[in-house]
């Protein structure tokens, strides 16, 4: 029997109380109870639905939740065998409807390999690190004692991504090196390097020829994140989108107090309060055949490409609830050491 403290939350609470018990707990199934009893379910991809249709963190649970979610009763063992078929965890509950357990598929494939490119954007040359990138660069910089760029690919493998592509320029030949010398056959690491800066895309014209099938993956080589890769994939592969474009919530805080007007009239302050935006996560995935509009050796940004694709309809959302950091600055820097 599962212990599912954390995977348990009353009727009354918010959304950022579902999205920290998803954090939480390797089962990734927020049960929504009173007195004991199932009232709903919370899963990863209702709170992205949730955050996509402009609910906040501080949204009930109640509009969010499954209100009919997929339960096998206690004994019923030929339900759960079937239900397995289809999903990964399934509430177990007794004939009062009172929650006894969640069966999880053990022997569900987690580990199999997926064929989706990955490229690593690593070619910057870190000014906003400065003095730290003066000697090294940024993807060699150590974070939790291994390189930055070491940290990515470790969370690539464990979600069975192994076609990794780095992308380089600044100090090339020091990247290179540091991989060469892991020997790590988990990995099957290819270098991109460019003969000149080409901006956060340009590089993906190499690849023109690799005859390339499936949605590629693009992540910024200075960010960490706990983000589950295989549910982005299965994202843009349901979403009939040419590129799918990663956002995280951000958090502002105004150190004053806002006035609120009714026409031209005061009608409230409010104390410092925090503004929430979904910002650009740096982490895409794209259709393959997007690699042909590329001219070779040409400076262009994935905010280009994401710009004319948007004028097509053909950008998607797939918003983060999980821990992320971009590594941009000192105190980013220092936060990721923690």
């Amino acid at each position: 029997m599962n212990n599912l403290k954390s995977n348990i939350i009353g009727i009354d609470s918010d959304m950022a109380l579902a999205i920290e018990s998803l954090q939480k707990s390797i089962i990734k199934l927020v049960l929504i109870v009173e007195s004991n009893k199932l009232i709903g379910t919370i899963t990863d991809g209702d709170i992205r639905r949730a955050l996509l249709s402009g609910k906040n963190l501080q949204t009930s649970c109640k509009d969010v939740m499954n209100l009919d979610p997929k339960c096998a009763l206690v004994d019923d063992y030929k339900n759960i065998n079937k239900l397995l078929i289809s999903y990964k965890y399934i509430p177990l509950i007794d004939h009062n409807n009172n929650i006894i357990d969640i069966i999880t598929n053990e022997n569900a494939p987690q580990s199999y390999s997926l064929t989706n490119p990955v490229i690593i954007m690593a070619g910057g040359e870190g000014k906003r690190l400065l003095p730290l990138t003066l000697n090294t660069p940024k993807p060699l910089l150590p974070v939790n004692q291994k390189p930055l760029i070491h940290e990515i690919v470790n969370k690539l493998d464990q979600h069975g991504l192994k076609e990794i592509y780095i992308s380089i320029f600044y100090k090339a030949e020091m990247v290179k090196k540091y991989f060469n010398s892991l020997n790590d056959t988990r990995f099957n690491i290819k270098f991109l390097e460019e003969e000149k800066p080409l901006g956060t895309a340009g590089c993906l014209y190499l690849l023109k020829n690799k005859k390339i099938t499936d949605p590629i993956i693009i992540i910024n080589g200075d960010v960490l994140t706990d983000m589950d890769y295989r549910q982005l994939i299965d994202y843009h592969n349901k979403s009939n989108k040419l590129i799918t474009v990663c956002a995280a919530i951000y958090d502002i805080q105004i150190p004053f107090g806002t006035i609120e007007l009714d026409e031209d009239k005061l009608s409230n302050i409010v104390e410092k309060p925090i503004k929430k935006y979904l910002i650009n996560a740096g982490i895409y995935i794209l259709n393959p055949e997007l690699l042909n509009d590329l001219q070779d050796n040409t400076v262009i940004n994935m905010t280009d490409i994401i710009a004319k694709n948007i004028k097509k309809d053909s950008v998607g959302i797939f918003p983060l609830h999980e821990q992320w950091l971009d590594i941009g600055s000192h105190k980013d820097y220092e936060k990721a050491q923690k």
